[in-house]
Parts: C-alpha cells; sequence; structure tokens
C-alpha cells in the first residue's frame, strides 16, 4: 500500500514536471510585430507660375536702359524654366503715364514699375534734392546722394504699398542742352524759350534770363521746328529718339542733374512671391543695375557721337558759364530747403555725402 501511494507521487511530480514549463511557456508575451516601412518621402511641391509685368516710361525696348531691363527679365524667365516671367510694358501702353506709377504700383495694377526721381519728388517734397541742378552732375554724384537718402526714403514709403528694391536704382544719362543756333554765351539767356521738365531747372533758366517752357518730349521736334522752341533740355539718348539732329545745331554739355529710378514692386505681390523667385529677382536686378553703371559712360559718349555724325556741333561750357550756372543754382537749393524741414535735412544729407 505504502509503494502504490510512493509510485502515485512519483508519477503526480514527473506530470508536474512535464506541466509548469508548458504553462511558463505559454505565458510569455507575443513578439513585437515587424516595423512598418517607412512612408517614401513626399515630392516637393511644384512651384507655381508666377506673371507679372514692370511699366517703364520709355518708348522701346532699343533704348540704352530698355535694353539692360530686357536681359534682367530675360534671366529671370531662364532661371526659374519659365514659371517666373515678367513682361515690360512700354510708355503708355496700358493708358498709365509715369506720373501715375506710383499709384498704379500700391493699387497692385502693376506688379513692378521704375518710379522716377521728378515724379517721387512730388509726393514726397525731400526727394525733391535729386532734382536740385548741379548737386548731382553724373551717375556718380547721383549714386551717392542715393545712398545717403535710401534710409530716408525706405522710412517715407512705408505702408504706401510698394516697395524700392536694394541695388535697383539708375541714373540717367547727364541732362544737356541742344539748341537750334548756336548760343552765344550760356551766362546769358536772354531771349531764349528753353524746353525743361522739372521746376527747378525751370528757376535756373529764369534766374540765367531765358524762358523755360514745360514741354511732353514728344511735342519738342515741331515746336522747335516752328520756332517756338529754341532748345531743349533732356540727355542725349532721348535726342537721337526723336531724331532731334534734323532740327538742331548745337549740343552743350551743361551736364544738368542726371535724376534716376528706382525698381519697385507692388508689397503684397513681393509678400506672396516664393522665396526662391525673390532671391533670383533681386540678383538680377542688381546684375542690370551694374550694366548700366559700367555703360553709362560710353553710352552718353556713343550717343552724342551719333548727334556729331548727324551735323551738330558738340560744345563743351566754357569754366566761367560753368560756374555762372552752378552759382546761380546754389540759390535755388537755400529756397527749395526753406520750403520744408525735411528739405533742409535732404539737403543736409547729400551735400555731406558729396563733401560740400
Amino acid at each position: 500500500m505504502k509503494r502504490n501511494k510512493f509510485f502515485r507521487l512519483l508519477l503526480i511530480l514527473g506530470l508536474a514536471a512535464l506541466i509548469i514549463p508548458l504553462i511558463f511557456s505559454c505565458a510569455k508575451p507575443a513578439p513585437a510585430p515587424a516595423p512598418a516601412p517607412a512612408p517614401a518621402p513626399a515630392a516637393p511641391p511644384e512651384p507655381p507660375q508666377v506673371n507679372w509685368v514692370i511699366q517703364t516710361s520709355e518708348t522701346t525696348n532699343t533704348n540704352p536702359f530698355n535694353v539692360e531691363l530686357v536681359e534682367m527679365v530675360r534671366q529671370v524667365g531662364l532661371r526659374t524654366n519659365g514659371k517666373f516671367n515678367i513682361r515690360i510694358l512700354l510708355a503708355k501702353e496700358i493708358g498709365i503715364d509715369r506720373g501715375e506709377f506710383p499709384d498704379a504700383l500700391s493699387k497692385g495694377s502693376i506688379d513692378m514699375a521704375w518710379l522716377y526721381t521728378p515724379v517721387m519728388s512730388g509726393i514726397y517734397s525731400f526727394l525733391g534734392v535729386f532734382d536740385l541742378p548741379y548737386l548731382t552732375t553724373d551717375q556718380t554724384s547721383a549714386f551717392k546722394v542715393e545712398a545717403a537718402m535710401r534710409p530716408m526714403l525706405e522710412e517715407a514709403i512705408k505702408g504706401a504699398g510698394y516697395t524700392v528694391l536694394p541695388n535697383g536704382f539708375h541714373a540717367w544719362l547727364p541732362q544737356d542742352l541742344l539748341a537750334r543756333n548756336p548760343i552765344p554765351n550760356l551766362a546769358d539767356l536772354k531771349g531764349l524759350k528753353i524746353r525743361i521738365w522739372r521746376a527747378p531747372d525751370a528757376d535756373l533758366i529764369k534766374a540765367l534770363g531765358g524762358e523755360p517752357l514745360y514741354m511732353p518730349i514728344a511735342e519738342v521736334y515741331t515746336s522747335m521746328q516752328r520756332g517756338v522752341v529754341d532748345a531743349l533740355n533732356t540727355g542725349p539718348q532721348a535726342m537721337v529718339e526723336n531724331s532731334m539732329w534734323e532740327i538742331g545745331k548745337a549740343y552743350y554739355a551743361i551736364r544738368l542733374e542726371p535724376s534716376g529710378a528706382w525698381t519697385s514692386v507692388n508689397d503684397k505681390k513681393w509678400a506672396s512671391l516664393p522665396a526662391e523667385y525673390k532671391t533670383i529677382l533681386l540678383e538680377e536686378v542688381a546684375k542690370y543695375q551694374k550694366r548700366i553703371m559700367d555703360k553709362y559712360d560710353k553710352e552718353a559718349d556713343k550717343q552724342k557721337q551719333t548727334l556729331a555724325d548727324k551735323g551738330i556741333k558738340i560744345n563743351e561750357p566754357t569754366q566761367a558759364e560753368i560756374n555762372a550756372w552752378r552759382n546761380t543754382a546754389k540759390a535755388i537749393w537755400t529756397t527749395w530747403a526753406a520750403k520744408d524741414p525735411k528739405n533742409k535735412q535732404a539737403l543736409d544729407i547729400a551735400t555731406k555725402a558729396l563733401g560740400f
């Protein structure tokens, strides 16, 4: 009997030895599932198509300034694979005159424009510093004044709806005189009717005894033909483009202020432009500014040579004549500065930049 109990106990213990490991092996947690494969990276979004227009007051794309603008917009298109296209609008192509560019740009009727210093001075009087005769006389002096005036300009246009781009300023070619007949003494303009396009220049012509006449360049040819105008003030490229050699005889390199223009963009259009396009546009604007700067003197000489080849006599004023113009001009600076404290501030900034 005792033996049977012993064997029964052995049997129980043996079965327990088999069952207990089986129980523990079944209680182990199931292995973790294999990780799912990582999703393929999303393709970068396709750059958007952007179509802009830039407005100038030039009449042809063969104008020496527009030639460089054409290259600028071409490069922007190439570098964006045709995704960012800018079309150049010539003078009044969509019915907007240059005096209306700031308002049209602010409203977004145009995306970019050249904002001209004489036009901007009608909005912000202190910018009339660029129109003061014999303050700036060439590209170098115009750029010195522009760099010094840039903080004042940018502060003034905050909230105007447009932004002037860095490295987007350029100056016109020298503003000289073309006369129907030789002028015996430039220091004495008595009896001469001279076409001008800026108010301070009118004051200068009056002070020298002449009669200033405001007139669009398109009307000057027939006016000079009929003797309504004796001479015109403009740059040599405008004289060539308008065939002024046919009605003029004598060119005088008086070098009135060249003025200039800022390449500007509508604020909302600029804010919505992809960062990549902004970078490309800024780089190409800087390049076209440099191309214009590099060709400035060569272009002036080229246009004057064209006039000379057409029979125009190119005259350099005597030092006494230039001094008469400059000394007369300084009184105009003082009168202008007294009209507004900001005018005075601008004149102080400009004269300091020029080392006066």
